[in-house]
């Protein structure tokens, strides 16, 4: 099948255009067409659907219960990592305090996701803002925990 490809030395595969080709080229390669060749039909213009507007009511509610889980979450985190800090690598409450990191940075999660999903919208310029704040003091939460877990 690949053999239909080849160039006339039958070594390298080629794409371009042979007689009987069954779709004729658009634009300037439409000016060499062979004679006899379909015309060429091109596409209809892609048009942008509009973006709806994002329910700040609901983003809202979203980035108060995201607040309130991560501060729950802050809280089991600290204790876990003051607790592992003081063991070895090798116990579990470094296994422990390495989950419950991962939950936290799980818990921080629908900041970004708020974020983004009023990216451009005016309307919701101070909730982004906020949820973005939210993220940065998570971050920094985040850096200060796991460097007293790694001591």
């Amino acid at each position: 099948m690949l053999g239909a490809c080849a160039d006339r030395g039958g070594e390298w595969p080629s794409l371009a255009r042979v007689p009987g080709s069954p779709n004729a080229p658009c634009g300037p390669a439409a000016e060499s067409a062979p004679a006899g060749a379909r015309p060429c039909v091109a596409a209809p213009p892609v048009t942008a659907a509009p973006i709806p507007a994002p329910d700040l009511p609901a983003l809202e509610a979203r980035l108060a219960a995201a607040r309130s889980a991560w501060a729950d979450q802050l809280k089991v985190a600290g204790t876990a990592v003051s607790v592992a800090a003081r063991a070895d690598a090798g116990e579990s409450a470094w296994a422990a305090a390495e989950l419950q990191l991962s939950r936290l940075e799980r818990a921080a999660a629908p900041f970004a996701e708020v974020a983004e999903a009023l990216a451009g919208s005016e309307s919701g310029a101070a909730l982004r803002e906020a949820a973005e704040a939210d993220r940065a003091r998570h971050l920094e939460a985040f850096a200060r925990l796991r460097s007293a877990l790694r001591r």
